[in-house]
């Protein structure tokens, strides 16, 4: 049964960890500054401070391409699996405002789902086969 769980644990740390990552890497490789003036000011909320927008802006697509290595490798898996979460929050939430929460043909935006994968990987951990198990194994 421990076997069927880390290989459930795994099918959602590669999903979603792949996910990532090349949603990150489809960003930086189209242009950082692309994404930041197309993609994301469009959907910024209008009570969102510039301060905190510009950086955060800029950084989600080299901290998709992180996380999604993180998340594929099990490697500070359930710190990895929170960042996740609270990225698909803050996506979520800007979509949600700029009226996209429900633009897809489904009955909401995938990211919900996304979410609870995140979230479930952040309470359970990564499971036996990652890297944070290897580390664990080594030392006592």
């Amino acid at each position: 049964m421990k076997t069927l769980r880390d290989l459930a644990l795994l099918a959602n740390r590669l999903s979603l960890g792949l996910f990532f990552l090349l949603a990150g890497w489809q960003k930086v490789t189209n242009g950082v500054g692309a994404f930041y003036e197309k993609v994301f000011l469009p959907l910024k909320p209008a009570w969102l401070p510039d301060w905190f927008a510009v950086p955060y802006g800029h950084a989600v697509p080299f901290a998709e391409v992180g996380v999604g290595v993180l998340l594929i490798l099990g490697l500070l898996g359930r710190w990895a699996a929170g960042i996740a979460a609270l990225m698909l929050l803050s996506f979520t939430v800007a979509l949600a405002v700029a009226g996209h929460f429900f633009a897809n043909a489904g009955p909401f935006h995938t990211n919900v789902v996304f979410i609870t994968l995140a979230v479930l990987l952040a309470v359970l951990g990564p499971g036996d086969l990652s890297v944070d198990r290897l580390w664990r194994k080594r030392v006592p």
